[in-house]
């Protein structure tokens, strides 16, 4: 009884002070005098869904709101969306049990498939506008509106990425930026370090000078290649920065330290040259 007096009371504290929020800070859907309202921006414009049942209307999210007949994002109708079956996914991605849609526009005719394309640095919950997100059902890979080109949906899969880049696989291609790279098989591709990669054939680097760009190198030993943390890797017989041997460093004592530097037995590395 105590447990159900709390909650009840928590909940009425929750309403008083939603109640007194200032207009301009208000963000979402709010059921006022009989009315569903949407706020936006700062100071938030007030407007009113004329169409919206109050009765029925449930806040599925500041963006997305749904009532008996209709769902709304940023107070728009989506077209066709079914608000019994709807749900949202993450970012820009809701379905229902017919489409899988991108904010309020149709992208997909297989609802019942489209799903997010998991990202193992994404926590569950918790995606960022600015955090790439995938989509896929039976047919298509999708990111935000437009297919991603030649994507094998049911192999497509995240290789997680530092600073914001991003890097995708599936059994035929690699995608950087949603581009197929050319020359690497997807299938055997792997990631090393965060600059450093491999797939059946060679060993490639991600190169960050004046332009983002990918370089094969040679002469690895594909079978002992690992990567250390960031930009440095190794096999049985050198010790790499980027696609450069580090000279004279000692592969039992290498150690990559912060900011592209390192250490072993012989000294100290930046860049992966010897201080």
């Amino acid at each position: 009884m105590l447990k159900r007096i709390t909650a009840l009371g928590l909940a009425i504290l929750g309403l008083m002070l939603k109640s007194c929020i200032p207009d301009g800070l208000k963000n979402g859907y709010y059921i006022e005098d009989k009315q569903v309202f949407h706020y936006h921006g700062f100071p938030a414009n007030r407007n009113v869904i004329k169409q919206a049942d109050y009765k029925s209307f449930k806040i599925i999210n500041t963006e997305y709101g749904k009532d008996k007949t209709q769902v709304y994002y940023y107070g728009r109708v989506i077209p066709k969306a079914d608000p019994t079956s709807f749900e949202f996914l993450a970012s820009a991605y809701s379905r229902d049990k017919h489409y899988g849609f991108s904010r309020d526009e149709i992208i997909s005719n297989d609802g019942a498939h489209f799903s997010i394309v998991p990202n193992p640095d994404q926590k569950p919950g918790n995606v960022l506008p600015e955090v790439v997100v995938y989509v896929r059902d039976r047919q298509k890979v999708y990111r935000d509106v437009v297919p991603v080109e030649g994507a094998d949906p049911a192999t497509f899969e995240f290789v997680p990425m530092f600073n914001g880049n991003y890097l995708a696989r599936d059994q035929y291609h690699v995608y950087w930026q949603d581009r197929p790279l050319e020359g690497v098989d997807g299938k055997s591709f792997a990631k090393v370090s965060e600059f450093h990669f491999k797939d059946k054939t060679r060993a490639w680097t991600l190169s960050l000078g004046r332009e983002i760009g990918w370089k094969p190198f040679e002469g690895v030993d594909l079978a002992t290649f690992e990567g250390f943390k960031q930009v440095y890797a190794k096999d049985k017989n050198r010790v790499y920065y980027e696609d450069r041997i580090v000279a004279g460093a000692d592969l039992a004592s290498f150690e990559e330290l912060e900011n592209h530097q390192a250490k072993d037995k012989n000294g100290m590395y930046q860049s992966g040259r010897k201080q």
